[in-house]
């Protein structure tokens, strides 16, 4: 007889799980949704992703997405009417700027792809390219399969309308902005001035902060447009003219070497600064230095006190109010909008405080990059938290298609204010 009983038969252990982290590196998102879904921070499986977009989609920066205790998360609509993936990736890369991919892949896509083939919204973000890189020819074959495809009317090719905006900026409104370095090849740019004065009702505004320098026939383009301004009797501001200023102030110093452009350039800037006491002296100055008369003092009209706007909002986008229509107030959007746009965004929400509805005119925006339409969106969810409403007039297709995919409802879309 045993003095101790056996020891208890150990009972196999149950197979621990595997604890170890998954390999390294996470899964880049290969469509545009997942890129919008990443940017809203939002969690589409347990773990969110942490890379960033590959390829063309690179997001640089941190989230714009505003989290607040009244929304702890914004989704991407998964049913936004006409959206489809081709149609989401050719907004992507038309918002950085890659017009000619984004085109191709709609081209491509309305052809072969199944759900482009029957999204509305991607042929006219197709068309909408086509217009924009005034390829009328191509428009037209593709307003023949459009009938064909949806048996209705196709949007009409207009001339002239939204043709790409290069490196100068004019608005509806009259604000020319003009930007790099001034010379013999900036003529595009200062022509926009002229065009500019040609539509303006009572006055423009000529922005200078984003010139870099000029060199002597640059500064002889800006003055000779100028000049014709005044001779046309067009009320003009020049805008943060500070830079180009000081440089001439510099450079004159150097007598008859400084070249005549800055010289003729400088006699301008007096006259449109209305000091004619100043604009004399330099004027002997001139006549001495080059042997010639200089020009004579004829100032352009000042433009009417109620008529003055307050200075652009960042080198980007041109915003401000004006009236169309029956009475109805809009935000005027135009030009190419990139990054935060905290002036035209602060503006938003300044005019939301007086007004129930916010309605912005996004006619005359050329295009909206990716970070600005997150701002965007943020700016909509602070006012819609008022419980008041946004309404965006007149978006392009290829626009619409990207705020759509960033998380702006369709209900905020409207072809005119209501």
């Amino acid at each position: 007889m045993a003095l101790f009983s056996k020891p208890p038969a150990k009972k196999p252990e149950a197979a621990k799980p595997n604890l170890k982290p998954a390999a390294a590196g996470t899964r880049a998102p290969v469509s545009a949704r997942e890129v919008a879904v990443q940017a809203q921070g939002r969690r589409a499986v347990s773990e969110r992703p942490r890379a960033q977009p590959e390829g063309d989609f690179t997001v640089t920066g941190t989230s714009l997405v505003d989290w607040s205790p009244m929304r702890t998360s914004i989704e991407v609509a998964q049913a936004n009417p006409g959206l489809c993936a081709v149609l989401e990736n050719a907004a992507l890369l038309y918002a950085s700027g890659q017009t000619a991919p984004a085109r191709t892949m709609l081209e491509q896509g309305v052809q072969n792809d199944a759900d482009a083939k029957v999204s509305a919204l991607a042929w006219l973000a197709l068309f909408d390219l086509l217009q924009r890189s005034n390829d009328r020819a191509a428009f037209d074959r593709l307003a023949l399969q459009y009938v064909v495809q949806f048996e209705r009317s196709p949007p009409a090719w207009e001339d002239g309308a939204k043709t790409p905006l290069i490196t100068a900026k004019a608005t509806a409104g009259g604000y020319v902005q003009l930007t790099g370095k001034l010379t013999a090849a900036s003529a595009p740019q200062v022509d926009s001035l002229r065009r500019a004065m040609a539509k303006a009702t009572s006055h423009a505004r000529l922005d200078l902060a984003q010139v870099a320098g000029f060199d002597d026939a640059g500064a002889h383009l800006l003055a000779d447009a100028l000049a014709e301004v005044r001779r046309l009797r067009c009320a003009l501001t020049l805008q943060r003219p500070e830079k180009i200023r000081a440089a001439l102030d510099i450079l004159l110093r150097r007598g008859r070497d400084a070249g005549e452009g800055p010289w003729l350039l400088s006699l301008e800037f007096l006259q449109f600064d209305g000091k004619q006491e100043a604009f004399e002296d330099r004027a002997i100055e001139y006549a001495v230095a080059f042997e010639q008369s200089p020009p004579s003092w004829d100032p352009p009209p000042m433009p009417e006190a109620e008529a003055l706007v307050v200075d652009s909002p960042d080198a980007t986008a041109d915003s401000e109010e004006r009236t169309v229509g029956a009475g109805v107030e809009l935000i005027a959007w135009s030009g190419v909008m990139t990054g935060s746009a905290t002036q035209p965004m602060a503006k938003l929400s300044e005019y939301a405080y007086a007004h129930p509805v916010v309605p912005i005119d996004m006619s005359e925006v050329e295009r909206v990059d990716f970070v600005c339409a997150g701002a965007l969106l943020n700016a909509i969810n602070r006012v819609e938290t008022q419980r008041k409403a946004v309404q965006i007039v007149g978006a392009s297709p290829i626009i619409r298609a990207l705020l759509l995919l960033i998380g702006i409802s369709p209900r905020h879309f409207l072809k005119k204010p209501q």
